[in-house]
């Protein structure tokens, strides 16, 4: 009888053999059809993603023309209408971006859409030509100079015979009223309506993919049931309920990861609670880690992240200028108006700063009403752009429309490259400081030109 149980077991065994080949070819083909639907899925994800920023692109393309031609009507800066016609003529972002969105759209609705808002966009350009033509007209720039588009605008009589401020006025009232204002507004709403669509046609491909995915994993499910059915049996369950996850736990914890949620439902507990209490003190570091290195005022980087960033750059072979910034007569402000309104002052300068800098750059508040910026990959050459920068940040604080009181910053600049250094930057950007404190305050200097 134990012979004729052992044959019995043999025979299940090969014939278990023989399914788990089956099923395992079942799995091959249901893998690579699978892995196939993938490749085509994340496609269609990158093409819309392609797609999306070709949209953006384009408005943002639209956008900056309006903002040259309405700098160039209000301030006559010819830089602007310069800066107008190399988009127009030589970057011509617009187009690019239709081109990018042509190639993975083509006679789409999408691309239907973002068309229009083109359209529209060069549309515009007649009254923005028109605009400059009056501009160029009104502060006697030299024909010569005019691009071809403004040689080729011809000015009704009526503004023929108009003043210079007239003209003037009449140009910036083109790239302001109402109507020009529509027709913006008709750019952003087709770039609207072109990713709303790029989005609906995106998901309709990710849903049947996912109903694909959806029957594949019923099928893998089924043959994984038959599976268990004829050859595992207890041995491997416990293996892969609590043998496998145990091993995978061990694994994890000494990588320092969160556990895999797998195995028992005890197991699959224990690394819920496990990862609950990992992700939470992960969190709590980085709040300490935050809390440690930034200034709880102004969300600034603090004395102590400044010193050891100074001491990197200072030790790197990387050009950067050091800006130091005192917020003037500051003790007056807080024994006038209380410290609350200096808190909200400093705040606010702290805003203006990041406002002003680049994202790369390092933003610091180091003492009372004393901050710093490290301005990373920046040689002398860039005096005129701080210069600028710190100009803006003073009209912003000497003209304030929040309700709070005036201010202005002092501010010295100091650059790694600086020639006849006296001491450290901090010292030199310091002396620069100084010197703008003791001759009106108000003002930027720079170390090696104080006079």
């Amino acid at each position: 009888m134990g012979a004729k149980r052992k044959i019995e077991i043999r025979k299940v065994s090969r014939f278990g053999i023989w399914i788990t080949l089956f099923l395992a070819l079942a799995f091959v083909f249901l893998i690579i059809q699978g892995e196939n639907e993938f490749f085509a899925m994340n496609e269609s994800t990158e093409q819309y993603i392609q797609g999306e920023k070709a949209a953006q692109q384009l408005e943002k393309g639209a956008d900056y023309l309006t903002q040259q031609v309405r700098m160039y009507v209000m301030t006559g800066d010819t830089s602007y209408m310069d800066a107008y016609f190399v988009e127009t003529n030589q970057v011509k972002s617009r187009e690019n971006a239709l081109d990018t969105f042509k190639t993975y759209f083509d006679k789409t609705a999408s691309f239907s859409s973002l068309k229009a808002a083109l359209d529209t966009s060069l549309e515009l350009m007649t009254t923005e030509y028109y605009a400059m033509r009056l501009v160029c007209e009104a502060n006697d720039v030299l024909q010569s100079s005019w691009p071809d588009e403004i040689k080729a605008v011809e000015l009704s009589k009526e503004d023929e015979e108009l003043s210079d401020d007239e003209k003037i006025k009449k140009a910036q009232y083109l790239v302001t009223e109402e109507s020009y204002q529509e027709m913006k507004d008709i750019i952003a709403e087709e770039v609207t309506n072109c990713e709303a669509k790029l989005i609906r046609q995106t998901r309709h491909y990710q849903g049947k993919a996912m109903t694909i995915f959806s029957s594949m994993y019923s099928k893998l499910q089924i043959g994984i049931v038959l599976m268990v059915i004829l050859m595992i049996g207890s041995y491997v369950m416990t293996h892969l309920l609590i043998v496998k996850p145990l091993i995978s736990y061990d694994e994890s914890i000494k990588l320092g990861e969160i556990l895999p949620v797998i195995g028992a439902v005890e197991l699959q507990n224990l690394a819920v609670t496990y990862n609950e209490i990992y992700v939470a003190n992960k969190e709590t570091e980085k709040l300490i880690r935050h809390e440690a290195e930034h200034d709880p005022l102004t969300d600034l980087l603090n004395r102590g992240s400044f010193d050891k960033l100074i001491h990197i750059y200072e030790t790197g072979e990387s050009p950067f200028a050091l800006i130091l910034v005192d917020v003037d007569v500051f003790k007056e402000v807080n024994d006038t108006f209380g410290h609350g309104i200096g808190d909200q002052i400093l705040r606010k300068v702290a805003s203006v700063l990041k406002k002003q800098f680049r994202n790369i750059d390092y933003v610091c508040r180091i003492g009372g009403d004393e901050f710093a910026v490290i301005m990373v990959n920046s040689a002398s050459d860039k005096r005129c752009t701080i210069k600028k920068k710190i100009e803006e940040a003073n009209e912003e604080l000497s003209n304030p429309t929040d309700g709070l009181p005036a201010v202005s910053l002092s501010v010295g600049v100091a650059f790694s490259d600086r020639k006849n250094p006296k001491g450290s930057i901090s010292n030199d950007a310091d002396a620069a400081l100084y010197y703008i404190k003791e001759h009106g305050r108000h003002n930027c200097g720079f170390y090696g030109q104080l006079n």
